[in-house]
Parts: C-alpha cells; structure tokens; sequence
C-alpha cells in the first residue's frame, strides 16, 4: 500500500510539473504575414512601417517579398506562397483565377497624373484616334487605361491601331513621329509639353479611382488573418502620415527599403509626384458601402468587361463579391 500511494504521488508530481512547464512555455510564434510587392513607390511606405517598428505595435509581423512580375505574384498568392499582394485593380482582374477567390482589402495609391495619353495636335478629343496608330503595352495597366478612356467615346480597340510597347519605348516612339499617340509616363509626359507636334491629351489626375493599386488577398486567408490584416492597414496610415510630414526622411527611408532601380532618393522623390497616397477617408470613399458602393465597384466592372472583351477571363465574378470592406471599416 505504501509503495502504490508513492507512485500516486510520483505520478500526480510529474503531472504537475509537466503542466507547469506548459503554461510556462512561450506560445507558439505565428507565421508572418507574407505581402508581396513590386520594386516602386507606391508600396515604399510599408518599409517606413517596418523600419520604425509600427508593424509590431499594431500586432502583426509582416514579410516584405520582392516579386517583380505581376502575374508570378498573382501566383504565389494562388498557391499560398504569400498571403496578399500589392497590385493594380486592372492588373488583379487579369490574373483572376477560375475560382474567383480575390478580394481587395485596401488602397495604397493611385496614379495621379503620372500616367497618360499623348497625341498628335490634330487629335483634339478621345474620339479623334479613330483610325489612328497608338503605341500601348499590351496585357497591362496602361492597355486597360487606353481601353477605359475609348469606352468613354463609345469606342474599342477594335476602332484603332496599335502598336506593342512598353510605356517609355511608346514616348520615344510618338517623339520620333512613328505613331500618332501612345500611352506612356513620366519623363516622356513631360516631354511632350516641350514638343511642336504633340501634347498631352489627358492623364490619369484625370480620371480618379481608375489607375489605384491595392492589398489584395484570397478571401479566405483574409477571412482567418483579418486581425492581422486590420493591423497591417493601421501601420500603413501611420507610415503615409509620416511620409507627409517627413519627405525627405520618408523618400530615404522608401529608397533604402525597395532599392534596384530606386535606391536614389531623389528618384523617389521625382516618381512620388506622379501618384496619390491612400488616406483613410480617401479609402472610406473608394470603397463606399454595400447600400452606396464607392468608384471601387465601378473600376471592378470596368476591368471585368475590358479584359472580357479580349478574351482574358476565366470568370465571370461580379464587382461585390471581390469587394472586403471589413478592414476600411474596422469590422
């Protein structure tokens, strides 16, 4: 008897001692959040969250992943090798998968005159390309951009020319006089300003909410990180905040931070000009609400139908159901 009540002993002491070492031991570290970017100014303020640590004060650990290519992005976000992605809201609609499980989370920034359109002096208005040679990169936010200013005019591609380029390849070609307009960017913008035969016909400050690049993720990894997500968007209203008060230390920081091409802060700087950093109200705003939806919709529907038109679908999901508005609201 005495040897059978040692051993109840013994066993309530190890029973005790291995509970204690498990409430004693550190809880098991969560995976980071994974997001994906490509090397440009619109993502850099994220590098000032993690530099100044607001990542960790809002409760989330995030992975900052280079992946330069839009579509190998969109991929690794299928495959679970990322949990979200910066990319275009035309650029996202593209690579929508079969399933259509997307869902833009929230804005980060838009072009804001940094993109647009140029044209020969005779070309007064959007209708008066019919017929007309434009340079465009095909399969990209600038061939949607094209495509959204002709449905303006009641017009399609199909009612033009165009010729393959990449947007600095199209506002040499259009300064050369090999085509009649072409949709580029900056410096090229700026350039025609100074040429005889051409001007800018417009540019996307033009055209708000149409060229606005996103956090997008699958819904159901937004659904189980949604805490995680919520901080990630708290940190990067306080990191645009600061970048506002701070240019000169922010364009340092953003330099630093994305490197390659942008490693010199006055390339930032100078490419800064060019787009709109997302606030919360201008968020709050893009994205409306379920009763009153916001331009966000409206960009959605307009990229469906666009790439729809060029065969480039393999869904047919409506604007809502790609819409999360849980973490613009705080819900």
């Amino acid at each position: 008897m005495k040897v059978l009540r040692t051993r109840r002993g013994a066993t309530a002491w190890m029973v005790l001692l291995a509970l204690g070492l498990l409430l004693a031991a550190p809880p098991a570290r969560a995976e980071p959040l994974r997001l994906g970017y490509e090397s440009w100014v619109a993502p850099g303020p994220f590098f000032i969250a993690l530099e100044k640590g607001w990542f960790a004060e809002e409760g989330v650990e995030v992975e900052l992943v280079n992946i330069e290519d839009v579509r190998i992005r969109a991929s690794a976000l299928a495959t679970g090798e990322v949990d979200a992605i910066t990319a275009n809201i035309d650029e996202a609609i593209l690579q929508l998968a079969a399933d259509g499980e997307l869902r833009f989370v929230f804005a980060i920034a838009e072009s804001d005159g940094g993109d647009g359109l140029v044209a020969n002096n005779d070309i007064k208005k959007i209708s008066d390309l019919t017929g007309k040679t434009i340079a465009v990169e095909p399969d990209s936010s600038r061939q949607f951009y094209l495509n959204a200013l002709l449905k303006t005019a009641g017009m399609t591609q199909t009612d033009i020319t165009t010729i393959s380029k990449a947007p600095g390849e199209a506002g040499l070609a259009f300064e050369r006089g090999e085509v009649d307009a072409a949709v580029t960017w900056h410096p090229w913008l700026a350039r025609t300003a100074k040429m005889k035969h051409g001007r800018v016909l417009t540019d996307s400050s033009k055209q708000p909410g149409l060229l606005v690049e996103m956090v997008v993720a699958r819904g159901e990894v937004l659904d189980k990180r949604r805490k995680e997500f919520l901080g990630l968007y708290r940190a990067w209203l306080r990191a645009i905040a600061w970048a506002k008060r701070n240019p000169n230390d922010s364009a340092k920081l953003i330099a630093a931070g994305v490197g390659r091409w942008l490693r010199d802060d006055d390339v930032v700087k100078e490419m800064r000009k060019g787009i709109a950093y997302y606030d919360k109200p201008m968020n709050k705003a893009l994205f409306g609400t379920a009763v009153k939806p916001g331009p966000l919709t409206g960009t959605i529907t307009n990229a469906v139908e666009i790439w729809s038109g060029f065969g480039r679908l393999q869904t047919a999901a409506k604007a809502e159901e790609l819409v999360s508005r849980a973490v613009v609201t705080g819900k």
